[in-house]
């Protein structure tokens, strides 16, 4: 039998990591170096620490809502319909900044599921953080994304 290529979202499937919630539409082992999931973020909510990523690449499409991201100490607005790309090494991060929720659709590895799964016990404390990003070949640059630069 053939490996079904139409993949349909499970929302029953969904995983929250108490910062955002998480649909995986393309998971780790059925591609080989890149994993496609759907993030949704809460109004006015925040995002992950400033970090950077030593051997992959994202892409960030907005599918509704708006998002702030920050890259490299340049920061922007993204709306439905446009996309952030970060390069590897890149320090980045983003957050919901509007009253209503935003959607994005995330490209990136496999690896970076496991780490926003596991963002919470990185919330414990900035060593514990630092760790968790080092596990995914990672670094913490610095505290989420505010309103203030």
């Amino acid at each position: 039998m053939a490996v079904p290529f139409v993949i349909v979202p499970k929302r029953d499937e969904a995983v929250g990591n108490g910062i955002v919630q998480m649909n995986v539409l393309l998971e780790p082992g059925r591609a080989d170096g890149f994993a496609v999931f759907v993030s949704t973020f809460p109004p006015l909510g925040g995002g992950p620490p400033a970090h950077h990523h030593n051997a992959y690449d994202e892409a960030f499409y907005v599918l509704s809502g708006e998002m702030e991201f920050r890259v490299d100490g340049e920061t922007a607005r993204v709306s439905a319909g446009s996309m952030a790309w970060v390069p590897r090494g890149a320090t980045h991060s983003f957050r919901n900044p509007c009253p209503e929720s935003a959607r994005m659709l995330v490209v990136t590895t496999p690896d970076a599921i496991d780490l926003i799964i596991r963002m919470p016990e990185g919330l414990r404390s900035p060593d514990a953080m630092q760790a968790l990003f080092a596990e995914h070949d990672s670094h913490v640059d610095g505290p989420p994304l505010t309103e203030d630069p």
